[in-house]
């Protein structure tokens, strides 16, 4: 018995010896075996396919709240960091919102990019007012897609904050003569969405019924059927647009005059 008993503890012994050898760094060369944890993985995981890896992802930027915002910030003025990572990091800074605030310098300068502006100004609409003058800046960009995210997120910013309607009502109305069809046609259905004054916005969709483009013409007349009985001065102009020559606007104009009148 009291052999066995030194046996194991011989066994015991060597074995703790070894673990000790090749953890050591003078383990006569051989290589450190060290679990290391990549900090950074999570903002590359918010980009990722994998939805269980994208929801762990954004957990863990919940979780760290503004400690995520070096490395965010970092990202975005990295010129070396790849398209998808500086998408995560635009993405991080949607999920914070407001948090992310000290971010806008940052988001704003790749909102003027064709590339990033969608997902700039997707976070920048979670940003409340300190987002909006970013944004109106970018109206006048040259670029008709950065002009169209900025439009967009103004819209989404008057849904998701407090922002005085007055901020928002009179750039969609200049986007309603914007050179570039998709652009009017955000403004035409952000005005049906926001609807904060329609003494200004009805006649304004009124006379987009009018655009040249059939996409706005219908979006314009999907826009005031969602005004209800608000909008019944626009119905001549509606009974023009369901003989529109495009079918979709037919329709769209056809649903409008038959919401607007079955609610008056």
């Amino acid at each position: 018995m009291l052999r066995f008993i030194a046996l194991l503890l011989a066994l015991v012994a060597g074995v703790g010896a070894a673990i000790w050898y090749y953890r050591s760094p003078a383990a006569g060369g051989l290589p450190v075996r060290v679990a290391v944890r990549n900090d950074d993985r999570w903002i590359d995981d918010l980009q990722s396919r994998n939805p269980k890896e994208a929801e762990h992802a954004t957990a863990e930027v919940e979780s760290r709240g503004t400690a995520a915002l070096p490395l965010i910030r970092q990202t975005l003025q990295d010129d070396s960091a790849s398209e998808d990572r500086k998408k995560a990091a635009l993405k991080a800074c949607a999920i914070l919102g407001v948090r992310a605030s000290e971010a806008i310098p940052d988001i704003a300068m790749l909102l003027s990019e064709a590339t990033y502006s969608a997902e700039a100004a997707l976070a920048l609409s979670f940003m409340g007012s300190a987002a909006v003058p970013v944004l109106k800046d970018a109206l006048d960009n040259d670029d008709p897609a950065v002009r169209k995210e900025a439009l967009r997120s103004l819209g989404k910013l008057r849904e998701r904050a407090s922002i005085d309607p007055q901020v928002v009502i009179p750039p969609l109305i200049t986007g309603l003569d914007d050179s570039e069809a998709e652009v009017r046609q955000v403004a035409v259905t952000y005005l049906g969405i926001v609807r904060d004054n329609p003494a200004k916005e009805i006649p304004a969709l009124t006379s987009a019924l009018a655009d040249e483009d059939a996409s706005v013409r219908a979006a314009a007349a999907t826009a005031l059927g969602a005004y209800g009985p608000a909008a019944a001065s626009a119905l001549p102009a509606l009974r023009k647009a369901a003989k529109d020559p495009d079918e979709q606007v037919q329709r769209e104009a056809g649903r409008a005059i038959i919401t607007i009148s079955d609610k008056r």
